[in-house]
């Protein structure tokens, strides 16, 4: 690794990101999952992987796409630290600094690098995406819960119809009853 001293003009390597939307990874960018129940009955379900809290699923998912950068810099300034590893530098050019390992002597070197760094983030990112945001439930918990409220939901509405139908309709019919 080249040693750098202040004054000496480098090149930084880095990955710029900019903000993207991409389809869901979950729903294929439909917002809804399809789940096959044990009776080969199917119901649908909102995607949890791209709810976006009032406004629902989406069918997308924000995401990064990364670019690589080089900048041409002045050394302002030389950090070295001892560390069990080894001696950590770090290069200060101006109000900011970087590790010895993004800066290079020339333009070729530094865009090599920030192509490694790109290739770096892209891979941090791809698993970010296919790891489930929620992932202490299972898609099929969704659909059991929904089907538990829909079935207390009807034993509620036959208990309130039975009570109903012992109350009589008019006071003609209650008097009958009592004769």
């Amino acid at each position: 690794m080249t040693q750098f001293n202040i004054g000496d003009t480098v090149y930084q390597a880095s990955a710029g990101q900019e903000g993207i939307w991409v389809a869901c990874p979950e729903c294929l960018g439909s917002g809804r999952l399809r789940v096959i129940m044990g009776d080969d009955s199917e119901v649908s379900i909102a995607c949890v992987c791209c709810d976006r809290g009032y406004e629902g699923s989406q069918g997308r998912i924000a995401t990064y796409q990364f670019r690589a950068s080089v900048t041409q810099h002045t050394v302002s300034g030389i950090e070295a630290q001892q560390r069990d590893s080894g001696v950590r530098v770090r290069y200060s050019f101006g109000c900011y600094s970087n590790e010895a390992e993004n800066v290079f002597a020339t333009r070729e070197e530094a865009m090599a690098r920030a192509a490694v760094i790109v290739t770096e983030h892209e891979a941090e990112e791809t698993k970010r995406l296919k790891h489930k945001m929620k992932d202490s439930r299972k898609w099929s918990w969704n659909v059991h819960y929904y089907r538990a409220e829909i079935r207390r939901a009807e034993e509620t509405i036959k208990c309130m119809k039975e009570r109903l139908a012992v109350a009589p309709k008019n006071i003609k019919d209650l008097d009958k009853l009592k004769a």
